[in-house]
């Protein structure tokens, strides 16, 4: 078992493994820095219904002074104000510090907690040693050598591609590689705060984001650069960067007037993402493991933290008001955590429609007290039909004269703003038509059990017949476009002559993604109708002959027996 001498740290390093240990036991847990405004809060745990569990970190590893009581006790004051203020909703506070409770401090702790309404309790030296025993890669980082001996391994691990070849034949055989990288595997996990993956292949020239990870690196090797080593870093918790952060200097050399001008101008005012291509960064980086140093000539991507969330931080609602002050249509957006550009005159923030029909961004330009909004990435591909219809007439309302207001899910909706006159969508006669074919899907599916959803590609035939049949089941009489009827005659009935008037039944179905879906039966009726003479074919028993509409009559359709 993993054990601490916690009263031979120092405050700052009892603080720190202790955050650092509740951090990995609690993955989710956000990490509050110390500030007037902090609420006495050191750590919060996302909870069960929507609260929040609290913990204070406290360095005391001794029995406690007044002195540190107090603290102890400001500290819930300051939590109780700020949970006042915020509507924090609390489900539990912790108190976690290197010691024991007498007899005399589980009073003192019952007095102070004793009107609080949520269940609190003293997490000790017997729970701190529990997490050291659980994470004893936090613990040797934190007080044995941990962290030097992982810089020396990543050291190594970035030269692998230079180790002399086994064989005689000049080449490192990939079981060499993959035997010394399997030793390394172990001694890799002792970081506290990050996971690395490690591979070896060809030198890419772009590496994909993938969720967690917070920087990759490439180091290129072999005669020709076409090899390279590549370490993938990933958070072990989300507050890993608050214990480790990333230090980073670099200088980017953009054209003016050039594409990486206007990207990096962006993300300086606004925090958006930046890939500046290899030869145009000049970086100086302390990254974990010792993977940084001075690098010249390289490239750089920085992604946005939008691009890498995987939950919405806030659920808003987007309202378009006529000028009659009415509420048109509604949208509830998932938004993500806003980003901020590194000269703080500018933020952005952007959220998708709750079912993915679109895309929203939002750009503040604090100086010039201006906020501009872009929609993009429509695509109701999938959606379920009346999904599909409340984004695309949201969209379609956004025009002026038309106000549009943000406001939380629930409640008034205040101050809207006016949409200015060229504002514009994507494509406006597409949404148009997207309207219409997701408006006769959503009555289809009124009437049958078969799950719809919106296709990927739509024919114009297969947009013609949903919208024909979504009129014959709101009840409407609609023109066919059936341009003759085959028919078959019983035996001793001759083929009809001169002009007469027909009815016949015929089935209602239509087919959506390769689904064929019966709707009921339709009555078909026309005035005037004749028999082509060529399409008679008499037979032993019956005979065959085609029905055709005449002097321009057409052929009406009524649905008299639903599905």
């Amino acid at each position: 078992m993993t054990m601490v001498e916690w009263t031979r740290l120092s405050g700052d390093q009892v603080e720190g493994l202790t955050a650092t240990l509740l951090c990995r036991k609690y993955p989710d847990a956000l990490r509050i820095r110390p500030s007037s405004g902090d609420g006495g809060i050191d750590l919060l745990v996302p909870g069960s219904e929507g609260k929040s569990v609290i913990y204070q970190v406290k360095k005391f590893a001794s029995n406690l002074s007044s002195s540190q009581k107090s603290q102890i006790e400001k500290s819930l004051r300051r939590l109780e104000e700020y949970r006042s203020e915020h509507d924090l909703m609390v489900e539990s506070w912790h108190l976690a510090l290197p010691i024991d409770p007498t007899n005399e401090n589980l009073h003192w702790f019952a007095q102070i907690t004793k009107n609080l309404s949520y269940q609190c309790d003293w997490r000790g030296l017997s729970f701190l040693d529990g997490l050291a025993a659980e994470f004893p890669d936090v613990v040797d980082y934190y007080v044995g050598n941990g962290r030097q001996r992982l810089e020396s391994i990543i050291g190594k691990l970035t030269s692998a591609m230079g180790m002399k070849p086994s064989g005689g034949d000049g080449l490192i055989t990939p079981a060499q590689l993959g035997g010394y990288l399997q030793e390394l595997a172990p001694i890799l996990d002792t970081d506290p705060h990050f996971r690395y993956e490690v591979s070896v292949g060809p030198a890419k020239s772009n590496i994909t984001s993938e969720p967690g990870m917070i920087f990759a690196s490439e180091r290129s090797a072999g005669p020709d650069n076409s090899n390279a080593v590549t370490v993938r870093v990933f958070n072990k918790f989300k507050a890993a960067l608050e214990f480790r952060p990333i230090p980073i200097n670099v200088v980017i050399r953009a054209e003016p007037g050039s594409d990486l001008q206007r990207e990096l101008a962006s993300f300086t005012k606004y925090g958006t993402s930046l890939s500046a291509p290899i030869g145009t960064v000049d970086a100086k980086m302390d990254l974990p493991g010792g993977l940084g140093g001075d690098f010249t000539g390289a490239g750089l991507r920085i992604i946005a933290a939008d691009g890498q969330a995987t939950a919405p931080s806030r659920v808003l609602r987007m309202v378009v008001i006529n000028p009659q002050n009415e509420i048109v249509t509604t949208a509830i957006i998932n938004m993500q955590p806003p980003t901020f550009g590194l000269d703080h005159t500018g933020a952005r923030i952007t959220g998708t429609e709750r079912n993915g029909g679109f895309r929203v961004e939002m750009r503040s330009d604090f100086s010039q007290r201006m906020t501009t909004m872009t929609i993009s990435d429509v695509s109701v591909e999938g959606l379920a039909p009346h999904d599909a219809v409340a984004a695309l007439n949201f969209l379609t309302a956004m025009r002026s004269p038309n106000q549009i207001a943000i406001a939380a899910p629930y409640g008034p909706v205040k101050n809207p703003i006016g949409l200015p006159d060229d504002f514009a969508l994507p494509d406006s006669a597409s949404l148009n038509a997207l309207i219409e074919i997701a408006t006769s899907l959503e009555t289809i599916q009124e009437h049958t059990t078969v799950q719809l959803a919106m296709p990927t590609s739509i024919s114009p035939e297969e947009a013609a017949s949903w919208k024909m049949a979504a009129r014959l089941l709101l009840g409407e009489q609609v023109n066919a476009t059936t341009a003759a009827v085959h028919t078959c005659l019983n035996p001793g009935i001759p083929a009809p002559e001169g002009k007469f008037t027909i009815a016949y039944y015929s089935e209602l179905s239509v087919t959506v993604n390769s689904t064929r879906i019966p709707l009921g039966t339709v009555l078909m009726h026309c005035p005037i109708a004749e028999v082509d003479p060529t399409s008679i074919k008499r037979h032993d028993d019956h005979i065959d002959c085609s029905i055709h509409p005449a002097d321009n009559a057409a052929i009406t359709a009524r649905l008299i027996h639903p599905e």
